[in-house]
């Protein structure tokens, strides 16, 4: 299914989907933090006003090792989807930063939402399951009885400043409405409650009741391009990254997409005698005209297999995978190449390039 300009099915984004080397997941917020909770009596502690946040991340990991953002607020006022730097690693009314973890089993394990400032609970809700495939029958009652957000948090910060918290794991909310909680403070775990297709936790900054960038400290209104007021507390992370390689490995069979999402640990051996070595990998925000080059190399750093891939759409999650049979793999240690490059022969060429081993025995 395709949208067409002009229309809008609740700020859900809709990405094409074809084969197991050409698929996409979304990854869906569009709750106001007006709507997010019904109105709750409660006397507010007395929190700092202070103008101007400095904003901490909003959960305990390292991003671009075990945490990657998927999607920026959208700032292009239009029915258009345009990030800050008028890249599209955004879908149309996103109003926060989406910071995923790599699969299921990194959420199962654990990963604490943390409070990016000090401030006041205001509103928290828990107790919905972490959804694992989400119909449309099921998102559409999600948003329409405003629980896209599933289990979160509203946090007040004094002087018209709030910030939201989204898909924290069923029963890992830690906090109430009224407590005072200081930077850094555990709110959660990171979860997949609500509209979510992975595990990440979707934070939105509010002053006034206008949502706000992080980046740049503009409403999500203001448009992309202008000039960045970072609300960031740490002046080097988070960083923007127009595409993220978030995960590869080997398989010694056509790998299943919807087991990775469960869980994409890489294997550390392959068995000499498997019928075939395979190497994947999953991305966030691939576009048109990118190139990507996928290649696998052996013990003696030759070729076994290889391919370039030209995008042709512009995706909010891909994966790709190359290989081919064998009869009998080399003993020792196969490497699996990844690079993407955008705008090639460009002064604003970009280019990303993972690698990973697995020990054949």
């Amino acid at each position: 299914m395709t949208v067409t300009p002009g229309e809008r099915r609740h700020h859900q984004p809709v990405y094409p989907v074809s084969t197991t080397q050409d698929i996409v997941a979304q990854g869906i917020e569009s709750m106001d933090a007006s709507k997010f909770f019904a109105a709750i009596s409660i006397t507010l502690l007395v929190t700092p006003a202070w103008a101007e946040p400095a904003l901490g991340l909003p959960l305990r990991c390292t991003p671009g090792t075990d945490c990657w953002i998927a999607n920026y607020v959208d700032v292009d006022p239009s029915e258009e989807a345009a990030d800050f730097t008028c890249g599209r690693q955004t879908y149309d009314g996103h109003k926060g930063t989406d910071f995923a973890l790599r699969d299921r089993a990194a959420m199962k394990g654990g990963v604490d939402v943390v409070a990016v400032t000090d401030g006041t609970v205001l509103r928290a809700r828990d107790g919905m399951a972490d959804e694992v495939e989400l119909s449309g029958q099921r998102r559409r009652q999600l948003l329409k009885s405003d629980r896209a957000c599933g289990n979160g948090i509203v946090m007040d910060h004094g002087d018209g400043w709030q910030t939201q918290y989204c898909h924290l794991r069923a029963g890992s909310v830690a906090v109430k409405p009224g407590e005072a909680v200081k930077a850094g403070a555990t709110l959660g775990l990171v979860g997949q409650s609500g509209v979510a297709e992975f595990p990440h936790v979707h934070l939105a900054v509010m002053k006034d009741g206008r949502h706000l960038d992080p980046f740049t400290g503009a409403a999500k209104e203001d448009g992309c391009g202008r000039p960045q007021e970072r609300l960031w507390r740490d002046p080097a992370l988070p960083i923007y990254e127009p595409v993220a390689i978030y995960a590869l490995g080997f398989a010694s069979g056509e790998p299943d997409f919807a087991a990775l999402k469960l869980d994409a640990s890489p294997p550390a051996t392959i068995d000499a005698g498997a019928p075939a070595m395979i190497f994947w990998a999953t991305m966030y925000g691939l576009r048109a005209g990118d190139e990507v080059v996928m290649e696998i190399r052996d013990p003696g750093n030759g070729v076994f297999s290889g391919r370039k891939i030209d995008q042709q759409r512009t995706k909010a999650r891909q994966f790709y995978f190359v290989g081919k049979r064998a009869r009998g793999l080399k003993p020792g240690t196969w490497t699996g190449l990844i690079r993407v490059v955008r705008n090639k022969d460009s002064a604003l060429a970009i280019e990303r390039e993972k690698r990973v081993t697995v020990q054949v025995r």
